[in-house]
């Protein structure tokens, strides 16, 4: 596994005041897509490791518009995006424009639908899995292959946003 971020593990940050370490972050988004309950599971082990003294911010990206995703966090899916890709729906835009001290991508592919959000985020430090799609998107990208599973993505993320100064 692989840390690839604007520079090791120091970033290249808008302003050096906005930077929290992440021990003394509060509050956290998580961005996933739906696939199944497993994943859910995934998500939801990964937010009870960030500490329950963090405030966690959920929201799921449904891929299928005819099957209702199974969670209880916020979804949002194509039928939200305006006829020229302009995302709609309140519960988006809210996310979009919440600024997080750490925005983490529970996806190995970034969804061209997810691009726009995760682009104009005003998240801090914007943390997701290594991929052309990523570049620019991202502060810090963890490489590692999809046959890992997220867990191990998860994990990754964890080890690398602590070793930020």
């Amino acid at each position: 596994m692989a840390l690839f971020g604007k520079s090791s593990t120091t970033l290249n940050r808008k302003s050096q005041e906005d930077f929290k370490l992440f021990s003394e972050s509060e509050r956290i988004g998580l961005i996933y897509s739906w696939e199944d309950s497993q994943k859910e599971k995934s998500v939801y082990a990964f937010a009870k490791s960030l500490g329950s003294e963090k405030s966690i911010t959920f929201l799921c990206f449904n891929p299928i518009k005819k099957i209702q995703p199974e969670t209880d966090n916020p979804t949002f899916s194509k039928a939200d995006f305006n006829l020229f890709g302009k995302i709609k729906t309140q519960t988006a835009l809210s996310f979009m424009e919440e600024p997080f001290d750490y925005l983490f991508h529970l996806d190995f592919d970034v969804n061209p639908l997810i691009r726009p959000l995760l682009a104009k985020s005003k998240a801090n430090c914007k943390v997701g899995c290594h991929s052309e799609d990523g570049e620019g998107i991202y502060d810090l990208m963890i490489k590692i292959n999809k046959s890992a599973g997220l867990k191990n993505l998860s994990d990754q993320m964890l080890i690398y946003v602590n070793a930020l100064k």
